[in-house]
């Protein structure tokens, strides 16, 4: 006669296994399910008797994602708008079962659009404890609207920011189950092999965003073949959820691309690369009575018209220059910073400070500060940041650089900083065209003393 635990338990494996509730295996190398025996489990659950309830409602609650950095109105992507509730706008089945997929729009205080992607539990946004991530704990991760990546765009787990009024086409060829973005170092290469890869059955594929009031339409790949969904409301806004291994990406961790759709140019579809198929081929659009499509497979064969912008001067090159004083000073850094950046003792950073003259109000402008270095054996001060935050116009800026370098007295003078002002990457309309407000050339610099 069958242990009428263990036959309890073989059923409760297999419902858990359909619902793909987390208690899976460990991300990449160590991917060996870790259960306790079968009688235990019945045991448990007998003893336990409301845990039988919550398997068939939902995972146990975890502790809530953390955000990467601080919470912030003013800085970064800023924070959702006061009133917005940020409910989910658009599900898809997970193609194995269990929670579905589900994906919230939102605007922030500083001008962006952020779309957050994730599981979803009910009415509620988040990431599972499953495949190393939060200790593979096995429990569902509430994910708030106020979790935006730590920089402009950038990622957060599956979460995308761009500046309103642009479209925004984002992939993931090697999405995991738990809607925890993969990091570049978990896809370890080794010389003439294969990138290290998780399991296909843990990968989706992924793809999210908004193509504006005009999009009618997103075709995609699939297994089988290309499929045409609609997009939905009046962003556009459509989400793609797939089984994984069947796209070729040379991108490990995701890929966005920002664009443009107008009844004048449509900009929405990235170029092909040799060895990288992108999941969405095509995208169709209506303009008035007049329907059209970029990209390929796409049921409408009208090509929408796509106008390339003429930048004079290049590319966010600034159109004039102030010639503002720079102060720069320069920091000593301990042995063992110098060490870890592999570079000689003493080393450096920058600190500049400036008199900003625009205010910065939304992440659609910014101060950038970029080294340059002509002197081909100098210490190479090759770093560039941004403010990423509000200025208040003539506000006294003191700001440090992020990379480290060493000085060489002969090349002091073809070495330093610049600081520009202008449109963040991707914003449509800047207050001001890209302005060079001053350099500093190392030469220059208040170089503190070795004691």
């Amino acid at each position: 006669m069958t242990d009428p635990y263990t036959s309890l338990a073989r059923q409760l494996k297999a419902a858990a296994e359909r619902q793909e509730s987390g208690r899976g295996g460990r991300r990449l190398w160590s991917w060996r399910l870790r259960r306790a025996p079968a009688v235990a489990i019945a045991v448990a659950l007998v003893l336990v008797g409301g845990a039988v309830a919550l398997a068939a409602t939902g995972l146990l609650e975890g502790a809530p994602v953390k955000p990467e950095v601080e919470r912030s109105a003013v800085r970064g992507n800023g924070l959702p708008l006061a009133g917005q509730t940020g409910g989910v706008v658009l599900r898809a089945a997970d193609p194995s079962g269990g929670l579905p997929w589900g994906m919230r729009v939102l605007r922030t205080t500083r001008g962006q659009i952020c779309l957050q992607v994730g599981r979803v539990d009910g009415s509620r946004l988040g990431e599972l404890g499953t495949d190393s991530a939060f200790g593979d704990d096995g429990r569902f991760h509430a994910l708030t609207a106020d979790v935006l990546p730590p920089g402009y765009g950038g990622s957060s787990g599956q979460v995308e920011c761009h500046p309103f009024g642009r479209t925004l086409i984002a992939e993931d060829a090697y999405a995991d189950r738990n809607a925890v973005r993969l990091l570049p170092e978990e896809f370890p290469e080794r010389p003439g092999r294969t990138p290290v890869t998780p399991p296909t059955a843990n990968l989706r594929t992924l793809a999210y965003g908004l193509l504006g009031p005009h999009a009618v339409s997103v075709t995609f790949r699939t297994p089988t073949g290309l499929r045409t969904v609609p997009a939905r409301g009046p962003g556009g806004a459509f989400l793609i959820v797939e089984p994984g291994g069947y796209v070729e990406s040379r991108s490990r961790v995701g890929d966005s691309i920002l664009g443009e759709a107008s009844s004048r140019s449509v900009s929405v579809i990235g170029p092909s690369a040799p060895g990288n198929r992108s999941i969405v081929t095509a995208v169709t659009f209506r303009f008035g009575a007049r329907l059209c499509s970029q990209g390929t497979g796409a049921p409408v064969h009208a090509s929408c018209p796509t106008v390339r912008p003429r930048i004079r001067g290049g590319f966010l090159r600034p159109t004039r220059d102030l010639h503002q004083r720079i102060e720069l000073t320069l920091l000593r850094q301990s042995v063992a910073a110098c060490r870890a950046a592999y570079l000689l003792n003493p080393c450096y950073k920058g600190r500049l400070e400036f008199r900003a003259p625009y205010a910065v109000t939304s992440a659609s402008s910014d101060y950038t500060i970029q080294g340059f270095a002509s002197c081909p054996v100098g210490g190479r001060p090759e770093t560039g940041w941004s403010l990423e935050r509000d200025v208040r116009a003539r506000e006294t800026i003191r700001t440090t650089s992020l990379g480290l370098f060493v000085l060489t007295p002969g090349c002091l003078a073809h070495e330093g900083f610049e600081v520009q002002y202008g449109p963040t990457f991707g914003a449509p309309g800047p207050p001001h065209a890209p302005v060079m407000l001053g350099k500093v050339r190392l030469s220059e610099a208040t170089v503190p003393s070795a004691g």
